[in-house]
């Protein structure tokens, strides 16, 4: 009996698919999403456009659908992760992300917070891997999405931090044979 009635209740589900606007709040409740992005997923799995353009607009009036937010919560999760602004940009365009939302978005990413990001990649790169050389450094910074100027002054203040330790490490050992000769 338990099994007849689980077979009506699937074959019931089948026949009354969900509308589209249930659809997509399931989908936003899994994450947020933009129009473009939502819109698609809806038409993937088998909504007319009709159906599709009411779900999203009673979204966007009810304000769950909301691309400036959206655009500003993926800037943060993605540099919290520590992507750079090529990346930032790419997968907001990826996603179908309002082109006015994706440029206020990206205003909160600055020249200096993008090279402490660049940074703290580099270091994290370079204690993971100890016998790779500068050009994979930079090329692992290029695949994270850091523009070519971030990567240039990375690795130029790494090199001049380099320089600078290598000759505190020199003064130290001249000090060291001046005060061994002094005491002769």
């Amino acid at each position: 009996m338990r099994n007849a009635q689980s077979t009506r209740a699937t074959s019931n589900r089948k026949q009354a698919p969900k509308p589209a606007y249930d659809r997509a709040l399931d989908l936003l409740a899994r994450r947020a999403h933009f129009a473009a992005e939502l819109g698609a997923k809806l038409r993937q799995r088998g909504y007319t456009e009709a159906e599709v353009e009411s779900a999203v607009e009673r979204l966007t009036d009810g304000g769950h659908l909301n691309e400036g937010e959206t655009a500003h919560m993926l800037v943060r999760s993605l540099k919290r992760r520590g992507y750079g602004r090529r990346r930032l940009e790419l997968d907001l365009r990826r996603r179908g992300a309002d082109e006015a939302a994706a440029s206020a978005a990206l205003e909160t990413v600055d020249d200096e917070d993008e090279q402490e990001r660049a940074a703290g990649v580099a270091a994290r790169f370079r204690s993971s891997h100890p016998s790779r050389d500068t050009a994979a450094l930079a090329r692992h910074l290029e695949r994270r999405g850091f523009l070519p100027r971030t990567i240039g002054a990375v690795l130029f203040d790494a090199a001049d931090d380099a320089v600078a330790q290598s000759a505190s490490a020199g003064s130290g050992r001249k000090k060291q044979r001046i005060q061994g000769q002094s005491s002769c």
